[in-house]
Parts: C-alpha cells; structure tokens; sequence
C-alpha cells in the first residue's frame, strides 16, 4: 500500500507545469497524475499513508549533482567531510551527488573502494563517485569501471597537470573500457605566461592570472584527443561563453559524445564583482567579463551547455578571509551545492531565461543520463525512487545563517531570490524541511554505475 502521497503539485514537465498527485511505495513512485491520491485508502487497520498537501508548490526530481568536492582526510578541516557536505546538498534539494577527488588521487580500484567505504557510513543522500587526478598513463581502467565508477578526472593545469601523452593514453584506455573522460580545461603554458606579469596579492590581480584564451586553448585541443582515441569526453565547469561555443563544434561531431558542463558561479559573477566579494568569488577557472556571462547564459538557454554542477567546494570563512590579504593564500573553491537549484530558479526560470522544462533537463534529467542513473533518478515516473523537491514561490534575502553549510558563508550573501526549497524527498522519506536537515548519515547508498553486477 501507499506510505506518503503528495497533493496539489504543480510537477515540472517536459512542456511545463501540470497540477499533479504523487504516490508513493516503499520508496518508489508508483503514480503521478490528476487526483491520484484520492483513489488511495489503507487498508482496515493499516495505517494511513502521509498526505502532504503541496498546495500549487512546484515540484521536480531531486537534483542530481555531478560535480562536487566533499570528502578529503587530507584537505579538508575537522568538521566538514561526506558527511556535512551531503547534508548541505540534501537541504538544497540536491539528492544524488557524483563526487570528484580534491586532493587526494583516486586512481585504482583499491582506491575506489576505500572511499566507497568511507562515503557510505556518512552519506545523507545517494551517491556515486569520481577516479581521479590522473597524471600517469596506463590507468587500471576496466577495474575502476568494474567497480562502479566510469568516469576518470585529468586536468591540462596544475596542481594535477598530465601531459598530452599521458591525456591521450588515458582517454585511449577509458573509451575501450566504456568510461568517460573529464578534463578540467586551462592551458598551463598560457596560465605560466599570465601570471609571470602579474604583481600584488589584491584579490582582483587573481582573475588575471587565468586568461580566457587558456580555457578556449584547453577546450579545443581536448576535443581533438576524444576525436583521436574515441573516448567520450565531459568539459568540466565551462566559465565563459565563448568556451561554449569553442566546445560546441566537437559536440555537433556524430563520433565522439562530447557534454558540457557549467556551474552556477558562473552564471551568477564575474570579474566586476571581485572588487566588493574578494576572496569570496576565487574559483578556477576564474571568473570573465560581464559579457561572457551573459554569453554563457544564451549558451545555457539554447542547448549548447549540456547540465549545470554546483562543483562545490567546502571551507570555512575564516580560511578564505585570508585571500584579502594574500589571494594566492586561500584554495580555489566555492560552496554552492544548498543554492544551486535556488539561484537557477530565481535567477534563470523567473527572470526569463529559461523555461521550466530546460531547468529539469539542466539540474534532473541531463544529469542522471551522464552519471547513468536515468531514469531511476532525474525524473518523476511510476517505477523511480521517489527523489522530489517541492519549491514555494516568495521572494527572500539570501543569508549564509539561514543555510546547513558549515563553512559559515555564502558567495551569495544578500542576493534577491524568489525560490525557496520548502520540502525535500529522499527515497520516499522526508529528508529536509526548510533548509533543516531530518535525514541521517548512513542514509544514501553508493550507485554501481559501471557495466556488470556489483
């Protein structure tokens, strides 16, 4: 029978919103559609299932976020890990994570498996996992597939840069093992001859330092290596527009899959902003110019950026307000998991710049389809787990206080937002209320996305 229903949606589609009933069953989606709930009752004696009473909130599948940086023994401080981080997702809607090495390579399936074990006791929400940093050739890539993971992180900069042999070699071995690679795209020799001319730490001096022409350089030759090995390639965090167009003509090339990828910062800043935020907005790539965000916006609208990852990375305030004075100090990195569904509905769905059903396909469906979860998650169908998020529709100021982030702050701080996740539904169960967090480390479960049984 039915455990929890939810009544008066307006469910995200793929040609708008449709008020809709949602059943659910031991997890499980088991109806959507007009009134579907009434026709539910329990049995005698049962208990009867959980109505929530949606009330014309919107709702979609939880968000599924294939970029972001959450556990490292190595990196990251005492209190942030799997654990705090996957909680600070769940509160955003966010309920499937793919999470990518930060520091700490992770290049053999004995690797794979430590982490594994280590995700699993603090997960919050379902999760899959990422090998990298790649900068030897010769990967044990059908053994790193074999243990559910396909997707393999290389970078063409420091700190983790591979030479082109050894890209090349990795994109041979991964395409013959049915993996993708993903490759972080900025030309070191570019980056090298920017920051040999720079002087000062002031944080603006830092946007400097990675020239738009290292990522264009970057993005065009790594299209050429999928070409050359026959792998399929994932551009991880474009940041300009003109990096999407550069990436838009392998795309159109019927023999290699090749996704884009772009993350909400660079969207929401650029270089003009660095001035009042500091190191508050240091990310890398950096940020460009006003106009190529608003190119990367058009590049979001229309198709040619495939998914948009929160590439989220955790520290505290107090770390990064050492970038005033030094922004060489502080690591890269934004947190930006708990806002990324907010800021794309606020900032893109209400003011016109996309359309409902491309936000489903950019944060839920496009997702899923790149991690090899869909249609089990990124949408709302009889037969799925019963991920949901329900969105109330009230304009509020963003305050880091009002967040589950540990880290104590938010890029985002003082943005106006229409957009607020209300509810959250993680495997039939509410998960989060509000940005308060009710679900338990231990919760998620690793997804086996590789070829085989687990």
């Amino acid at each position: 029978m039915a455990d929890r229903c939810i009544r008066r949606a307006r469910v995200v589609t793929d040609t708008g919103l449709a008020e809709r009933d949602i059943v659910i069953e031991d997890g499980v989606i088991t109806t959507v559609g007009p009134e579907a709930a009434g026709d539910v009752a329990a049995p005698d004696g049962a208990d009867a299932p959980d109505m929530i009473d949606a009330d014309g909130k919107i709702a979609l599948p939880g968000v599924v976020d294939v970029h972001n940086h959450m556990h490292d023994d190595d990196l990251f401080p005492d209190g942030i890990d799997f654990g705090s981080e996957t909680a600070s997702a769940v509160a955003g809607g966010v309920t499937t994570v793919v999470e990518l090495p930060t520091q700490t390579p992770v290049t053999d399936p004995a690797a794979v498996r430590a982490k594994r074990e280590a995700c699993e006791e603090l997960a919050h929400v379902d999760f899959g996992l990422v090998a990298g940093n790649f900068q030897q050739p010769d990967p044990n890539a059908d053994g790193i597939v074999a243990a559910g993971v396909p997707d393999f992180k290389t970078f063409t900069a420091e700190p983790y840069l591979a030479e082109d042999r050894t890209i090349l070699e990795l994109m041979s071995a991964v395409g013959a093992a049915g993996g993708t690679v993903r490759v972080h795209c900025e030309t070191q020799g570019i980056l090298d001859h920017a920051r040999s001319r720079i002087e000062g730490s002031d944080p603006e001096v830092y946007m400097d330092s990675r020239p738009l022409r290292a990522e264009l350089d970057a993005i065009n030759r790594m299209g050429w290596f999928a070409e050359e090995t026959d792998c399929p390639l994932h551009v991880v965090h474009v940041s300009s527009g003109s990096g999407a167009r550069e990436s838009a003509r392998f795309k159109s090339r019927a023999r290699t899959p090749v996704t884009l990828e772009t993350c909400p910062h660079y969207l929401a800043f650029s270089k003009d902003d660095v001035a009042e935020k500091g190191p508050f907005l240091k990310v890398n790539p950096s940020l460009k110019s006003a106009a190529e965000v608003e190119r990367l916006w058009d590049a979001v609208a229309d198709g040619t950026i495939d998914l948009v990852a929160s590439e989220h990375f955790p520290t505290y305030r107090a770390e990064r307000e050492t970038g005033w004075d030094d922004i060489w100090e502080p690591y890269a990195g934004l947190p930006g998991i708990e806002t990324t569904l907010e800021f794309l509905v606020s900032e893109g769905v209400h003011e016109g710049r996309i359309g409902w059903p491309r936000l489903l396909e950019l944060l839920c469906a496009r997702p899923a389809k790149a991690a090899g979860v869909f249609p089990r998650k990124g949408s709302l169908r009889a037969g799925t787990d019963a991920d949901i998020v329900l969105l109330s529709e009230e304009r509020y100021t963003v305050e880091a206080d009002d967040l589950a982030f540990v880290g104590g702050w938010t890029p985002y701080e003082g943005r106006e937002w229409s957009a607020h996740v209300d509810t959250v539904i993680a495997g039939g169960e509410v998960a989060a209320r509000d940005h308060e967090v009710l679900a338990d480390p231990g919760d998620g479960e690793f997804l086996h996305r590789g070829p085989g049984p687990e």
